[in-house]
């Protein structure tokens, strides 16, 4: 980091003294993550804005623990304190914390400066790709999504019995139903067509949960699929997916709001941008799941908009050359659509 850029973040940075860490553990902020010591206390320096904190136990035979985390938008100069309790080898809650304690810390905090390693803007295309991949995150979209303080844990993609969960504790993704994207009471006709085009959801969705903004729902598909890049969390790969599949499958809606979907395409592909070439690239090429979809966007937009088809063209060959995918053409069968997702046609 050079000065300059150090003394700007002096006077507006943010703190997170982490007290009681054990040795070994395993702790990280964003994109970057270390091996901490017995002086560690924290991190210092922080921009402003959303970051994502995270640690794992490594145990004494060098096997790495679940990861656990929790969001945290930094005000300027805020200083956020956190204790681990070796009893369940996680922070404690914030209630435990004595809010005269805090004060004080807060207050002492330079006290700490010497065991605080500064938040790694060098390089800074960490932070860059970081503030990229989280533009549309509200505080208020944490707050609703994850009430607990922001915390997020690793979540195994089974229960017990074998059948995948559909809700974590303490995660509130926004429910929906891909198989009834219809109103109530609608005609066969309608059902058909709303099954087809799953304009109506969307615009129900924008309108019920989103408050008609649609960088809300934007920033709920970059929350769902930060979960699953930094704690490979299962919940948020399911919402990420659906809320994919969502969009994708829109043909009316795209005439009606094309800047969703131009914004749409750069979210998805500065997350495609972000995964790696062994565990991402195996469940985003599960069922041919992203192909299919990017098709399925693709029909929806030909034609459309010269805008639109320019930025899905450009999307698709970023695609082809990063993963060396083929989307399927618009009149090849879609033989791997899944049947659980699958539209529904009544008969008239």
């Amino acid at each position: 980091m050079d000065q300059e850029t150090a003394n700007k973040l002096f006077d507006i940075g943010g703190f997170l003294l982490f007290l009681n860490a054990p040795p070994n553990l395993e702790f990280g902020i964003d994109y970057n993550a270390w091996t901490i010591g017995p002086l560690f206390k924290g991190v210092k320096l922080i921009p402003p804005g959303l970051h994502f904190i995270y640690f794992s136990i490594t145990s004494k035979e060098g096997v790495q623990g679940i990861r656990t985390g929790f969001f945290h938008f930094f005000e300027s100069k805020e200083v956020l304190v956190r204790e681990w309790n070796p009893e369940i080898e996680d922070l404690r809650d914030s209630t435990e914390i004595d809010p005269l304690q805090i004060e004080r810390l807060a207050s002492n905090i330079r006290d700490f400066d010497r065991n605080m390693g500064p938040y790694p803007l060098d390089p800074p295309i960490y932070y860059q790709r970081w503030k990229i991949l989280t533009s549309y995150v509200t505080s208020g979209l944490i707050r609703r999504i994850l009430p607990n303080n922001g915390k997020v844990s690793h979540l195994p993609d089974k229960s017990v019995e074998g059948k995948e969960i559909e809700k974590e504790e303490n995660m509130d993704f926004t429910p929906f139903d891909l198989r009834k994207s219809f109103p109530v009471g609608a005609t066969g006709m309608d059902v058909t067509r709303w099954s087809l085009d799953k304009s109506w959801l969307t615009r129900d969705l924008l309108q019920r949960v989103y408050h008609d903004d649609y960088k809300v729902m934007l920033g709920e598909l970059q929350l769902s699929f930060v979960c699953l890049l930094m704690a490979q969390n299962f919940s948020g790969f399911q919402q990420w997916k659906k809320l994919v599949q969502l969009l994708c499958s829109c043909n009316e809606l795209v005439q009606e709001k094309p800047k969703l979907f131009l914004d749409f395409m750069d979210v998805l592909q500065s997350q495609l941008e972000e995964c790696p070439d062994d565990f991402f690239r195996d469940i985003l090429l599960e069922n041919n799941f992203t192909s299919v979809m990017l098709k399925t966007l693709g029909q929806n937009i030909k034609e459309n908009s010269e805008t639109l088809v320019i930025r899905f063209e450009k999307l698709k060959k970023f695609i082809m050359s990063k993963f060396n995918w083929d989307i399927p053409q618009q009149n090849e069968e879609d033989e791997e659509e899944d049947d659980e997702d699958a539209p529904v046609v009544v008969e008239l």
